[in-house]
């Protein structure tokens, strides 16, 4: 019965579906996506992973800034002042220190002092100009190394640059050989070594002794006008002439010294 064939044929479905059927599928079974909460954004936020947030770190603290009338008074109060006051009692100390090494050093030693002096600061002056890039700290060590060298040599020379060998201007020491010698020691306790000292009349040398610190040698009228000037543990002899028969009062005339009592006499017999 090839009617009831073919009424059978065309009853039965196709197994194979349409292919526009087929490519629909995927989409339309798909699971619907969950909308995260918060609206649009929260499409992005459900396709990132969950991340731990990092702890927050503490806002440094707010420092006080710089007072700006103390920087006032600093740059136009005290540096003004400081700087140059400085700068004056520092050469101050280094001519007093250079003048006490020319003092002990002598005519001749002081003549090579000085040109020794001048060779080093045009020499300094030179070789910091010819390096730019010489450090300002190198510079200072190397000033402040001479500050304390010319210090030190004064200091040592200061006992030295004391000693006078001459009187006072004007006077003129007696020509001719010394008939007598007198020793007259100063002592650390502000004194002499004596109350009283003899000597004869005539041309007679002083030998001034200084046993601890400077001191100074002087007459009272009507002697000599002299002042003797030697340094600690040092000698100065000086000729006077004296009167026979005459009293002489010696005495040191630095401040305070002769009231202490450094203060003798000198009987000329």
């Amino acid at each position: 019965m090839p009617d009831d064939d073919a009424t059978s044929g065309d009853d039965q479905p196709d197994a194979s579906p349409p292919a526009e059927a087929t490519a629909e599928r995927p989409a339309e079974d798909a699971p619907a996506a969950t909308p995260a909460p918060g609206g649009e954004g929260g499409d992005a936020a459900a396709t990132e992973p969950n991340r731990e947030e990092a702890p927050e770190e503490p806002a440094p603290a707010l420092t006080a800034g710089a007072d700006p009338m103390r920087e006032l008074r600093w740059t136009r109060l005290v540096l003004p002042v400081l700087l140059p006051v400085g700068a004056a009692v520092m050469i101050a100390v280094f001519v007093l220190n250079v003048s006490r090494i020319f003092l002990a050093a002598g005519s001749t030693g002081s003549i090579v002092l000085g040109v020794a002096l001048i060779v080093l600061i045009l020499g300094g002056a030179a070789g910091i100009s010819a390096a730019p890039r010489l450090r300002t700290s190198s510079i200072v060590m190397m000033v402040s190394g001479v500050f304390i060298v010319v210090i030190s040599a004064g200091l040592v020379a200061a006992p030295a640059s004391v000693e006078q060998k001459a009187g006072p201007s004007g006077y003129v020491p007696p020509k001719g050989p010394a008939v007598g010698t007198v020793e007259v020691d100063a002592l650390g306790s502000l004194t002499f070594d004596k109350k009283a000292y003899t000597a004869p009349a005539g041309i007679v040398q002083i030998n001034y002794v200084s046993k601890d610190g400077p001191h100074n040698l002087s007459f009272d009228p009507p002697g000599p006008q002299i002042n003797l000037n030697v340094g600690a543990n040092a000698t100065l002899s000086q000729k006077v002439r004296l009167k026979a028969g005459t009293t002489y009062v010696i005495y040191c005339n630095l401040p305070g010294h002769r009231a202490a009592g450094m203060e003798a006499t000198l009987t000329v017999q």
